[in-house]
């Protein structure tokens, strides 16, 4: 594991946490509204909670993860 690799995970992960803020403030209030809205007639389908817990998981473990690997090529790019 090299310096580039850590690098590649900070990186990644600040970009997962900004994802995750994003989508925290665009996205899930638009899909609790239509979720609340369905409920009505029963068609309401996934709950909008267990898309965000799998965002959360892909936004703090997978985007790290994808940077730790894809460090090395950071390293190529900057030399």
């Amino acid at each position: 594991m090299s310096f580039y690799n850590l690098v590649g995970a900070v990186v990644f992960l600040g970009l997962g946490i900004l994802m995750l803020v994003l989508a925290n403030r665009a996205l899930y209030p638009a899909l609790r509204w239509r979720y609340e809205s369905a409920k009505v007639t029963q068609t309401q389908g996934l709950d909008p909670k267990r898309l965000m817990t799998a965002l959360k998981f892909l936004s703090l473990v997978g985007m790290p993860l994808i940077g730790l690997f894809f460090g090395d090529s950071m390293k190529r790019i900057l030399g």
